[in-house]
């Protein structure tokens, strides 16, 4: 179930106004009087905007967009005169029409929800009498889907998108036992990061493609009502439920984040620091998968921080791993074995100065061999 924010939408006028001023909007560009010499404002989700003017009373000004996936979008002008918009699809069927905000703002606005595909917008003087000597065209399609009910089952489900990327949506338990179900795909071995925000109390569940339940979650921490999973995931289509703990209440509104960043594959040999892996820059998320396969192998890699952090790293392996973090000067800052009794990964959480930095992953006892590993590190 959607819901307005119009706090929001006051704020994004605003911000849009001081874009506009800055001169980072397109200007339209004559003629563009029909559909078929219309400007292009790019591709969506997220926002473009036009600057225009109706020079000769009659004029009509065309633009278009194309919108990779379904999206709730609010297409605004801008101006102090008298402004009409119309929405119409690659057919030429107007699909909405607006003349006025509200009463006494003479600005246009139109909010709907749309599904993939190439869109149109004419905007004109309303009466067609008068000229306009300056307007600017906004279109905004949220980054975040929203919800479209019915969703409460996987064959219904909401898609978010593919990772690697960064997906999310907005949703709400309307009706006490509603179950709202999202889907996405992986396209290749990655750890996710799925998580609800939100100050009511969700709990998620983590489906495979055939319906198997891979992880569930109600509270990611004490007195926190959010919902937490990570996990290594391999390529394939997932399932996300989402609903409230206990089923006995409504909640008014969460967003679901699901966060993918696919790892870097050890290169052989990257046995000492010299040769070692580069796995990117900090704060963020970087991970490697590789093996220990030779009795004694030692595993290098490399990252970069930019900013002070507390910077975790910790394997994710059922051999017995070992990691060592090195500074550029080779100086050992931390060793660590294993995370707890019984649990064979090891862990290094650090306080760390920007910088370069290297990491070794071995075979504890440097006698044994491990099968895979995924090295994780993680900075915000």
């Amino acid at each position: 179930m959607r819901k307005m924010r119009t706090g929001w939408m006051a704020l994004g006028m605003v911000l849009l106004i001081a874009i506009a001023g800055a001169g980072q909007c397109g200007v339209e560009v004559e003629p563009n009087d029909a559909m078929d010499v219309a400007d292009y404002m790019g591709e969506l989700p997220g926002s473009s905007c036009f600057e225009g003017q109706i020079e000769v009373v009659g004029d009509v000004d065309y633009f278009y967009f194309t919108l990779t996936s379904a999206r709730w979008v609010t297409i605004e002008t801008i101006t102090s005169e008298d402004t009409e918009i119309a929405l119409i699809d690659a057919f030429g069927t107007i699909l909405s029409q607006n003349d006025d905000f509200a009463v006494d703002v003479v600005s246009s606005y139109i909010n709907t929800f749309l599904q993939p595909g190439e869109y149109y917008i004419a905007v004109f003087e309303h009466g067609n009498d008068n000229v306009i000597y300056n307007y600017t065209l906004s279109v905004v399609a949220d980054l975040c889907i929203y919800e479209v009910e019915d969703n409460d089952t996987v064959s219904l489900a909401d898609y978010l998108g593919d990772l690697p990327g960064d997906l999310c949506g907005y949703g709400t338990i309307g009706i006490v036992g509603d179950i709202d179900f999202y889907y996405f795909t992986v396209a290749a071995a990655q750890w996710v990061v799925i998580e609800t925000i939100t100050n009511e109390d969700t709990e998620i569940s983590l489906f495979d493609n055939v319906g198997s339940l891979i992880a569930r979650n109600d509270d990611i921490a004490i007195d926190v009502y959010s919902s937490y999973i990570s996990v290594f995931l391999n390529p394939g289509t997932y399932a996300v439920a989402v609903f409230e703990h206990g089923n006995d209440n409504v909640i008014y509104d969460y967003t679901l984040s699901v966060s993918g960043h696919a790892c870097t594959f050890e290169i052989e040999p990257n046995d000492d620091s010299v040769l070692a892996d580069a796995l990117g820059t900090l704060p963020g998320s970087l991970c490697a998968s590789g093996a220990i396969d030779v009795v004694g192998d030692l595993d290098y890699y490399s990252f970069d921080l930019v900013s002070p952090a507390f910077v975790q790293i910790y394997t994710t392996t059922t051999g017995d791993s070992e990691i060592a973090l090195f500074d550029a000067m080779g100086n050992t800052l931390a060793v660590n074995d294993d995370v707890a009794a019984g649990d064979y990964s090891s862990w290094i959480g650090q306080d760390l100065a920007p910088g370069t930095y290297y990491v070794a992953v071995r075979e504890f006892g440097s006698d044994g061999l491990i099968d895979a590993y995924t090295l994780n590190l993680d900075a915000q």
